[in-house]
């Protein structure tokens, strides 16, 4: 059953690009170039800023909106990641080329690098307010698209970097850029670095911030936190020399490019794990999440008919073209829990994954295969289009559950 659906936009280019769930309200964010998008009194900016703004909007248990604002400045400005804390409050990561992005005083940086800046911003639960907000760059393209916050209320990011001035911080795990890096954004050339950084909660300075990748192409796309406060980050490698740690599931690449997996210890000086994950095809991580004693759950797409899988798992046997896939890794990184394809024989990747307390998976994703497998009584089990997003919850030991 559809519990609730709606529209949120005005008459230009809306995208919906992240959300998050927070005791039954819903926080969505994303970009619009809507003048009239549908800003709500009292928010913190209900005047668009020029170009395309970034947009935090919060739904409540029944689907009535309950506050929608803009952030953005005069140029392009996206929001692709959000966390929730328990109070309510919005963490938000993007991307932005505005000089006059909206920055508080106090914060980490408040200047423009050039190029694409990344930024943070935490929305006040009520949505009236930015608590913080600042930039984190240098003059290269920098983004991602990972957040996650801890109890604390530290924020941590992933992404990605053509920087070698990113910032970073002493006794991080790697502090040398070791990409060619640049202005274009990277999948247009160019080699570039992931990164991870900790955020204080007040939004003022860096706990920690490190480069992660080898010589090639790599990004940080997803990001979760344990409850001791190791940071795991997913993403792609083109990297022949990403790091990899003795004992790690794989510690030899496969494709490229593969996706890798990797734990940083709570203080960043260190790597507690790190792992390719992938077959000899094309391979890429977009979701992680992680249970509190550090399984973690990873989705992507792959086009390796030799992607691992294990026993009893949903299903073992690559469907066609690109597929998605599921993996539980166990908490020390040297084993897969579980491994499964979820697909059809058209394109089909996995873009989040999320956890219930009994460490069933929800997956998230878009397919173009009619024949996507699909289970009695859900809500839509026929194929609409050309592509479909699809929502699909795995077991806890890999097996299918509801769709």
């Amino acid at each position: 059953m559809l519990a609730s659906s709606s529209f949120l936009g005005g008459g230009g280019v809306d995208d919906g690009l992240a959300i998050a769930v927070n005791g039954g309200d819903t926080y969505v964010a994303g970009r619009t170039s809507s003048p009239d998008f549908p800003a709500t009194p009292g928010a913190f900016d209900t005047v668009f800023n020029g170009d395309t703004d970034a947009f935090v909007a919060k739904f409540n248990r029944t689907g009535r909106l309950e506050y929608a604002t803009l952030l953005g400045g005069s140029s392009f400005d996206d929001a692709d990641a959000i966390a929730v804390d328990a109070r309510g409050n919005a963490y938000v990561r993007g991307v932005t080329r505005s000089p006059d992005f909206p920055t508080t005083a106090g914060a980490f940086d408040t200047t423009f690098n050039g190029g694409f800046d990344a930024y943070v911003a935490k929305v006040a639960a009520d949505g009236s307010a930015v608590a913080y907000s600042t930039f984190i760059g240098g003059t290269g393209f920098d983004s991602g698209s990972g957040i996650a916050v801890d109890p604390t209320g530290e924020a941590y990011i992933a992404g990605i970097t053509g920087s070698p001035e990113f910032p970073t911080t002493p006794g991080a795990y790697d502090t040398a850029f070791t990409g060619q890096g640049g202005f274009r954004p990277p999948f247009f050339g160019g080699d570039f670095d992931a990164y991870v950084t900790k955020l204080a909660a007040d939004g003022s300075r860096l706990q920690y911030s490190t480069f992660l990748g080898g010589s090639g192409l790599d990004a940080g796309f997803g990001i979760a936190v344990d409850p001791r406060g190791n940071a795991y980050v997913v993403g792609p490698t083109r990297s022949r020399d990403f790091p990899t740690t003795p004992g790690a599931y794989d510690a030899t690449i496969n494709g490229p490019p593969d996706a890798f997996v990797t734990s940083l210890t709570a203080n960043g000086g260190a790597l507690r794990y790190s792992t390719f994950l992938g077959g000899s095809g094309a391979d890429d991580a977009l979701g992680v999440a992680v249970t509190p004693r550090g399984d973690a759950y990873v989705t992507g797409g792959t086009e390796s008919a030799d992607f691992p899988t294990t026993s009893g798992a949903f299903d073992t046997t690559f469907n066609g073209d690109r597929d998605t896939y599921v993996t539980r890794l166990g908490p020390g990184g040297s084993r897969l829990a579980w491994a499964t394809f979820l697909g059809g024989a058209g394109h089909d990747y996995g873009a989040g994954v999320a956890l219930d307390p009994r460490g069933d998976a929800f997956v998230t994703g878009t397919t173009a295969s009619g024949d996507f497998p699909t289970t009695p009584a859900a809500f839509d089990t026929t194929f609409n289009g050309a592509t479909d997003a699809f929502v699909a919850k795995l077991k806890r030991r890999g097996g299918r559950g509801r769709g």
